[in-house]
């Protein structure tokens, strides 16, 4: 209950009224929280709908958030979070599938998208928000992206507070470098506090928020309280990190996930500054548990197979062999080596044909699909 500051002369009586009623309006508050708490065992059972998940290589989605909820991006610095998370903003913002697997879906009335990042300067904020319009090939007007470095971890917070309660139309929120909103990542009351926060907001607005943090130096967990607090309570953990193999590839996994999980996948940052999947690719480092990774190209399905030809084709009719272990070297991230067996393999199931003599610089390949994937 409020405390009450007792004046001099004060009449008793009175207070004891005032009393009376700041107890009963207190106790009705309660009640009233308690009421709203309470599940309704005959109410339909219903899953929230979900705005952004991952399309499989099986066809299958893996949910990454639902509306009333939020996740949690997890990496270490420079692993390209950032650019993950502008694919992310792109499904989103037009509400369509990008790049054939990552798929953002909002409700009318909800099509409004803003991203806040705390840690970049102003140019490259404005980076940020002119990728997701180069990869959506347009500029709406119901996407906003705010630079709120200059600001104090008190106002930064209470900006985003603002924007949220105050924006009818939203539906999803990124903000890139959570932790910029405390002063300690270590403060377990701080750590709690923006968790309310997090959840009054994704729950009361029925939002989706996705949110970025660094992991530890020394391990692969997210840093600090806050990184404990907001793993336990988040929808999906994904973790950012760089190929052991190929420092240009990027690797995104589920660590956490309360629903169907969503497939491991990788991306690299083309000429152009955007982020690109790459079809079928399977890292080579260590899965969880230590089960080694295989990259083998008969172990990849082969749609990704022919998806890939298809492309390299199309952009090059009569390609040589060296350009097109150049490409498997780049959408696979593996060695020359490996990518010679992967030009053989395709020879094999005749998905290819070699035109010309083997040694002679006038040889190419014709690409043999259509007649084999009917």
């Amino acid at each position: 209950m409020p405390k009450v500051i007792i004046k001099p002369g004060t009449d008793l009586n009175t207070l004891g009224e005032l009393l009376l009623i700041q107890e009963q309006r207190y106790d009705s508050k309660v009640e009233e929280l308690l009421k709203q708490a309470k599940i309704d065992p005959k109410k339909p059972l219903s899953l929230p709908p979900v705005c952004l998940s991952l399309i499989g290589s099986d066809g299958k989605e893996g949910i990454i958030g639902s509306l009333g909820d939020f996740s949690l991006v997890i990496g270490k610095a420079k692993s390209k979070k950032t650019f993950c998370i502008s694919m992310f903003l792109a499904s989103m913002v037009q509400s369509m599938t990008t790049q054939k697997r990552i798929k953002g879906e909002l409700p009318i009335g909800k099509k409004r998208v803003i991203f806040f990042d705390t840690e970049q300067s102003e140019f490259y904020v404005q980076k940020v928000l002119h990728r997701v319009f180069k990869i959506i090939g347009s500029t709406p007007e119901h996407f906003e992206a705010y630079c709120m470095r200059k600001f104090t971890p008190g106002e930064r917070l209470q900006l985003i507070d603002t924007a949220i309660q105050s924006i009818p139309d939203l539906g999803f929120v990124a903000i890139d470098g959570i932790r910029d909103l405390v002063t300690s990542i270590n403060d377990e009351e701080e750590a709690t506090k923006i968790a309310s926060f997090i959840l009054k907001w994704t729950q009361e607005k029925q939002i989706h928020i996705i949110a970025a943090l660094h992991q530890n130096k020394g391990d692969l967990n997210a840093r600090g309280h806050l990184g404990t607090e907001l793993v336990n309570k988040a929808q999906t953990v994904l973790s950012v990190s760089r190929d052991p193999n190929n420092k240009n590839i990027s690797i995104v996994e589920a660590e956490f996930c309360r629903d169907s999980e969503p497939e491991t996948f990788a991306f690299y940052v083309d000429e152009e500054g955007l982020p690109q999947i790459i079809a079928g690719f399977i890292p080579s480092q260590l899965q969880k548990g230590g089960r080694p990774r295989k990259d083998l190209p008969q172990d990849i399905a082969s749609k990704f197979h022919w998806d890939f030809l298809g492309e390299v084709f199309r952009d090059l009719p009569q390609p040589n062999g060296t350009t097109i272990k150049n490409c498997i070297i780049s959408r696979f991230g593996i060695g020359t080596n490996r990518a010679g067996e992967y030009l053989t393999y395709y020879e094999k199931e005749g998905w290819i044909k070699r035109e010309g003599n083997k040694n002679s610089p006038k040889c190419f390949f014709t690409l043999e699909l259509s007649s084999t994937t009917d």
